[in-house]
């Protein structure tokens, strides 16, 4: 079973695949995916993040993965597109297209990391500010007694927070 954290983690890092290996592919020149070499990005997108949801993988089996998860998108790219297959398109990526893919990864395993472990502080503020808040201690039960049973219980309801000065109250 995946945690809620492990599940955002898969689905970051599938997004992120595609969309930086789109980014990365077409910023070296390899042109932008239609058809089936998107059909084939997605599978891999998916394929990623599937295998990034496994417990904790940590920085260094995240970065492997993600640029596993770069050279399928590649390759995906590289299969679908008609032109680059015309064109006796390497399958290889060249140098600068390998920068840009590694940079990628890099960047990519920097977001999902820094990501989660952000997860856990900010969930934990949200669900303060959006739970309930827990109901106070039954003061007639027994057992403990609190400082509440020692208070002096003022004559009028709210004469601790009634300022004295200024005029009288008129409608006395």
């Amino acid at each position: 079973m995946t945690t809620p954290a492990a599940s955002l983690r898969g689905g970051a890092v599938g997004a992120l695949t595609v969309t930086l290996a789109v980014a990365a592919h077409g910023s070296a020149g390899g042109g932008y995916p239609s058809g089936s070499a998107l059909m084939f990005l997605l599978v891999v997108g998916v394929g990623v993040g599937a295998l990034a949801t496994m417990p904790a993988p940590g920085m260094v089996r995240l970065l492997g993965g993600l640029m596993i998860g770069q050279f399928a998108a590649h390759l995906a790219l590289s299969a679908g597109s008609q032109q680059e297959m015309t064109h006796s398109h390497s399958v290889l990526p060249s140098a600068s297209m390998l920068v840009f893919h590694l940079a990628a990864s890099t960047v990519a395993a920097v977001l999902v990391c820094t990501a989660e472990r952000l997860y856990g502080p900010i969930t934990s503020i949200v669900r303060a500010v959006l739970d309930p808040p827990l109901p106070l201690p039954d003061a007639s039960a027994g057992g403990h007694v609190g400082a509440v049973g020692f208070m002096l219980s003022p004559q009028h309801r709210f004469t601790t927070s009634i300022s004295r000065r200024g005029p009288p109250d008129s409608q006395r």
